[in-house]
């Protein structure tokens, strides 16, 4: 008789605490990771990804579990991990939250893996199927034309918006950020017909480039995305999406163009702040030297390309007053960003800023791993430099309701469809803020909204999904 093959379960693990943007079907993502480690899981193992985007948990057979996790999310994975963990079944944790704290991680886990896992997932099968896991693991950052095409047929129907990755890696190692941590300061580029392939093998008509910077910093990295946006075109692939870049996407109009017109519809960019004081508070260096004073030409820029403006500011920084907390608030709603993120500075484990409020015994939710569920940017969970806790929450909590009032989305809205003159540009803007709104009801009681409940009465005809 054949043997049996072995089960594999990979766990998406959501917390019930702040579930922020899960609770918006556009603002949902495939976790991309498990699909790259299924592709490279031999042919002899049976693959099952339980998705607590959209089932609550249960317990399924298994002879392996696999679960990852933000800081956020990551006491729910532990949770999850006890379960297995009583029967006896093996369970491996990873990704950026363990990787910062493994010893920490490896509590609630057989194993851990420290890092990327692509260049270390075959040995801990290896080791698994002899029957000797070690407690880490400390993966590699490989060439990603070492990444395979993701198993995307694993994921949920069930997503509205698909995920792909073509970069990895960040030179700027902002304060707050633990992107250079994790994935290292080298920009790693993805071949381009990679890309493309499985870019084809996307069920979704929209999809998110995860990309902390589309375009990167380079020459060759400017070269790299425009190849990707030309193959995008050529090959005739009729898909809008979405990315990450910094400020000096505005700067070349090719990029701009070709961007565009592969659908291109949204862009990310992390403005942080409004004032060199804040930026300097960050480290943020690219921004510095663009100048807060150039931010509208830059953004004029990008909207003359058909392409909507989602601008990314913190609160509570520590040049921070609360005078600046609200002219903050006040320079997104005058300004021609078209959506926005609008989060309290959160100290993430691996990050300068952590480390230093850690230090100077500023950190306020440290009875972990419960409170890592407030690391969630909506929360308070340090002491600010020059007002106290409650009165940052406050303050954040009257700025919430005024950046997603009806009233200012609907008039963001307008404004994005004169500036862009493209309404799938707007309408995407104008999701994204409904989904940050919505966010504020774990918080702060506020009522949800659809774009249908918005837009309803400006008599407007919504494109086609």
């Amino acid at each position: 008789m054949p043997s049996r093959r072995k089960k594999l379960l990979f766990i998406n693990p959501v917390s019930e605490f702040r579930r922020g943007f899960l609770r918006s079907a556009g603002t949902k993502y495939p976790p991309l990771v498990y699909g790259i480690l299924a592709a490279l899981t031999p042919d002899d193992w049976e693959i099952e990804i339980m998705d607590e985007n959209f089932e609550d948990f249960s317990f399924r057979e298994a002879d392996l579990v696999g679960l990852t996790g933000y800081t956020s999310s990551i006491y729910r994975a532990y949770e999850i991990a006890a379960v297995y963990r009583e029967k006896k079944i093996p369970v491996i944790i990873g990704g950026i939250h363990a990787s910062m704290l493994p010893k920490e991680a490896i509590q609630h886990s057989d194993s851990v893996v420290v890092g990327e896992a692509e260049s270390v997932w075959k040995e801990v099968l290896r080791d698994f199927e002899n029957g000797g896991m070690q407690q880490f693991y400390y993966g590699t950052q490989l060439p990603l034309d070492q990444i395979p095409k993701a198993k995307h047929e694993l994921f949920n129907k069930d997503y509205f918006v698909g995920s792909l990755l073509t970069t990895r890696g960040c030179p700027f190692n902002c304060d707050f950020c633990t992107v250079t941590a994790f994935n290292g300061s080298k920009y790693r580029m993805r071949p381009v017909e990679e890309v493309l392939d499985e870019l084809e093998t996307i069920p979704q008509d929209k999809f998110f480039f995860i990309d902390d910077n589309i375009i990167g910093y380079s020459k060759q990295s400017r070269a790299h995305a425009k190849a990707i946006f030309q193959g995008i075109i050529d090959r005739g692939i009729k898909k809008n999406w979405w990315s990450q870049a910094s400020l000096n996407f505005a700067d070349d109009p090719e990029i701009l163009r070709l961007a565009s017109e592969s659908g291109c519809r949204l862009i990310f960019m992390g403005i942080e702040s409004e004032k060199t004081e804040g930026l300097e508070s960050t480290n943020k260096k690219l921004n510095l030297k663009v100048g807060v004073d150039k931010y509208e030409a830059a953004f004029k820029k990008i909207h003359d390309a058909g392409i909507g403006v989602l601008g990314s500011f913190i609160f509570g920084l520590d040049s921070d007053t609360k005078e600046d907390l609200e002219n903050r608030k006040d320079f997104i709603i005058n300004s021609s960003i078209d959506c926005y993120q609008s989060g309290i500075l959160t100290p993430m484990p691996g990050t300068r800023t952590y480390q230093e409020f850690e230090k100077q015994g500023r950190l306020t939710r440290t009875n972990y791993p419960f409170d890592w569920q407030y690391y969630s940017v909506e929360d308070v969970t340090f002491k600010p430099a020059k007002m106290e806790g409650a009165e940052l929450r406050e303050t954040m909590k009257k700025n919430w309701y005024e950046l997603y009032d009806r009233k200012t989305m609907v008039r963001k809205f307008m404004k994005s469809l004169r500036a862009t003159r493209n309404i799938e540009s707007a309408i995407w803007a104008l999701s994204t803020n409904i989904s940050y709104r919505n966010m504020g009801t774990d918080l702060y009681g506020l009522e949800k909204f659809t774009i249908e409940s918005l837009i309803g009465s400006l008599n407007i005809r919504l494109p086609e999904k």
